[in-house]
């Protein structure tokens, strides 16, 4: 019965231009080929140089994408008051936080340009914009919010434990990358300010390193500031993660 099986299976398979053949035991053992994970090499700010070249020739200052995804970032900032801002670039997001008269905002960004822009342009007393790293000084901070800053970063973990050390609770956003790529695309990003970029179960697990609650949220249409929670298989983006130290947020 087994040769027959045998017999018939090989039939088929030389039908379709296949052969059924043993592999030696030396093939059997060997370990895959390795495939590397490649990233993009951090390119430092570039904020407002970036929002100009692209005003020259035609198009917005900021994306339509980018003011919504600002936007529904202050939609879950919750109670937090007191806010820490890494990388505010020209102020988007701390200008729109502001408008509630009972927050304070810290917002950081090394760009000079950038940050002398945001504070021309995107003045109010409820925002200290400063050009530094923010410190447990210049706190205590409620909520830190990082928006799209992430992936442009090759230190990351130090990031990310800065992040944690400011505040018990963050808002921390990246693109998701299986938004166009599959799963085991090694990389790197196609954008080269980016150094990497993470799936949202990837993107999870790094977080749930540093807060013992993460929460996912995404945008279904990235010109509308509407977010929804997600499960880490989700293809939304951007991703948005609200983490915390407690379940009583």
């Amino acid at each position: 019965m087994a040769q027959t099986a045998k017999r018939w299976l090989r039939g088929s398979l030389a039908q379709a231009g296949l052969e059924l053949r043993r592999l030696p035991a030396s093939e059997l053992d060997a370990e895959p080929p390795a495939v590397p994970y490649i990233e993009n090499a951090e390119s430092g700010p570039g904020n407002l140089e970036t929002k100009r070249a692209r005003v020259a020739v035609g198009g917005p200052f900021e994306w339509p994408n980018i003011i919504a995804l600002n936007r529904a970032v202050v939609d879950l900032l919750g109670p937090a008051k007191r806010i820490a801002e890494l990388g505010g670039g020209t102020g988007l997001f701390a200008s729109e936080a502001a408008t509630d008269p009972s927050r304070h905002i810290v917002c950081s960004e090394y760009d000079d340009g950038a940050h002398q822009w945001a504070r021309a342009n995107r003045p109010s007393p409820r925002i200290d914009y400063v050009q530094r790293p923010i410190t447990a000084d210049d706190g205590p901070f409620d909520m830190v919010v990082a928006i799209e800053v992430i992936e442009h970063i090759a230190e990351y973990a130090s990031f990310l434990r800065a992040c944690r050390a400011l505040a018990p609770c963050a808002l921390i956003t990246t693109p998701n990358r299986l938004r166009e790529r599959a799963l085991g695309h090694a990389g790197p990003p196609d954008y080269d300010r980016h150094v990497r970029e993470w799936s949202a179960g990837e993107f999870y697990w790094v977080l749930r390193a540093f807060w013992p609650q993460v929460e996912l949220f995404a945008m279904p249409d990235v010109n509308k500031p509407e977010t929804r929670r997600i499960d880490v298989n989700s293809r939304l983006t951007p991703l948005i993660a609200r983490c915390h130290v407690a379940e009583d947020f």
